[in-house]
């Protein structure tokens, strides 16, 4: 039971909060996190990496999603993880400076018994606080970075047990009127399991590198990739892609839906998912 746990623990930390990258194609204007697709270049959903662009100030967006991960694909079957809201709160406490709340995080996993059947268990992983901030934008070049932190206040088995601290930097680049460029790069530590049920820290490094391709001020579709260099005290690291489209209906809620699909050899270590969620600006 103890290695379900810390499997599950592990399956909800490849992927942190719904965490996106530095996105949306920034229109030719002075400022380019801004103008009337503003949102699509804001959020962090649905990318891993984040974006460099910081919420407007006095602005709240919810960004919430939902997403179904099948894990392995060795003699001993397949696992799932469901996980939902998966939100993250953002509030534009400042010019280019937002407070960030994350979670909850609710997680259901169904994991082999060793049996021929599935042990499910249940429970919400770690949530904390964060800060972003977006220097002045130079040229077609956004530069964000992002600090994160979040405390072992999760259920038993999806706590990563420990505090963990991440810094983020965050840039983007519009190539085009229409194609972005962007990655993110982050550095934790981390506080997690191993297979025998035992808490240690470590450090990880995650890039991140996303394209994106406005089709038009409504619309965007993105292509990413991303390697975790450490996913636990005893694993190592780990690249996935993902990618999906985007679609803004008015100027304050926003649609999407992603795919991902991890790059590895051995059946047993392979996952892939699909998620859908949203993004809506409350002011």
């Amino acid at each position: 039971m103890i290695a379900v746990f810390a499997l599950a623990a592990t399956l909800a930390a490849a992927k942190p909060t719904a965490t996106p990258a530095p996105r949306a194609t920034p229109a030719a204007t002075a400022d380019p996190c801004g103008g009337p697709t503003r949102l699509l270049a804001t959020l962090n959903r649905p990318t891993v990496g984040y974006s460099a662009c910081a919420v407007a100030p006095g602005t709240i967006v919810l960004e919430e999603g939902y997403q179904s991960q099948i894990n392995g694909t060795n003699e001993h079957g397949s696992s799932y993880l469901d996980e939902y809201p998966q939100s993250f709160i953002r509030y534009g406490v400042a010019p280019r400076f937002e407070f960030d709340l994350i979670g909850p995080y609710y997680n259901r996993v169904a994991a082999p018994d060793g049996a021929g059947g599935l042990t499910r268990t249940q429970g919400y992983s770690d949530g904390g606080l964060g800060v972003k901030y977006e220097f002045a934008p130079h040229g077609k070049t956004t530069i964000g970075i992002d600090g994160l932190y979040t405390t072992p206040n999760g259920t038993p088995g999806f706590t990563a047990g420990g505090a963990t601290e991440t810094l983020n930097l965050d840039v983007a680049y519009a190539l085009t009127d229409t194609v972005g460029l962007g990655t993110t790069l982050a550095m934790q530590s981390a506080s997690g399991y191993d297979a025998a049920g035992r808490r240690g820290r470590y450090g990880l490094f995650e890039p991140s590198f996303v394209v994106t391709k406005q089709l038009s001020n409504a619309t965007q579709l993105y292509g990413e990739y991303v390697y975790a260099s450490k996913l636990a005290p005893d694993q190592g690291g780990r690249a996935f892609v993902d990618g999906g489209i985007q679609k803004l209906l008015g100027t304050r809620f926003e649609l999407d839906v992603e795919l991902g699909q991890s790059l590895i050899g051995d059946p047993a270590l392979r996952f892939h998912y699909l998620g859908i969620g949203f993004g809506l600006q409350l002011r």
